[in-house]
């Protein structure tokens, strides 16, 4: 059976609203922007004139909410990654062992693949002080363990199994994203990975395959 892409939330403002002189810019303004940009023009497309121009306001105006676009780039990493924290622990919770798989990479694909600016920025580097983004990234990763944990596999069986999980997802979704995939039937192609990887999961932890 086909796996869809299931509908993701936009908790970040994929579209930002432009924003006249006579409203007062903040900092969230500027971040929803700068995540509009990125996922419309790629992280190599982000600048402080795209985002002044989606804004609607003049580039020096920006200053006042961010340290240049270095700072930015750290803003926007920072909210990517707790976002995405948060769609993958939501997509797991109250669930266990295959429907946890499942719930999981869909979610995953759904995510990465509606707001792929957004995704590349989950991947770079944490800078050392921004500690809420560490704590982002932890709930990808527990997200990611809580999937494995229901197997019953050991704790050395439980870290490759989830390595494999997230590699098998990145590289998926990457491709979808760089459309390189060819023509095909991408949903039932991307059923027949996960059911890889369930089976895969299964055959590690000794449990037979539904």
């Amino acid at each position: 059976m086909a796996t869809t892409p299931t509908s993701v939330p936009d908790t970040a403002t994929d579209h930002a609203p432009r924003h006249s002189r006579k409203r007062g810019l903040t900092h969230v303004d500027v971040v929803a922007a700068g995540l509009a940009v990125v996922d419309g023009a790629g992280v190599d497309g982000l600048s402080l004139v795209a985002v002044a121009a989606h804004l609607d306001v003049r580039s020096p105006s920006l200053y006042a909410h961010i340290d240049g676009l270095a700072g930015l780039r750290r803003d926007l990493a920072h909210a990517a990654t707790v976002e995405f924290g948060e769609v993958l622990r939501d997509a797991v919770l109250g669930r266990s062992d295959e429907a946890a798989v499942r719930s999981f990479a869909e979610a995953y694909r759904a995510w990465a693949t509606t707001f792929p600016g957004r995704y590349d920025l989950t991947l770079t580097p944490i800078h050392p002080d921004d500690a809420e983004r560490r704590a982002g990234a932890r709930l990808a990763l527990g997200a990611i363990q809580a999937v494995i944990r229901g197997f019953g596999l050991d704790d050395t069986d439980a870290v490759k199994a989830g390595r494999s999980l997230r590699a098998a997802m990145d590289g998926f979704t990457r491709l979808e994203n760089l459309e390189v995939m060819g023509r095909g039937d991408h949903d039932a192609e991307f059923a027949f990975l996960v059911d890889l990887l369930v089976d895969g999961i299964r055959s590690s932890a000794g449990v037979p395959s539904s």
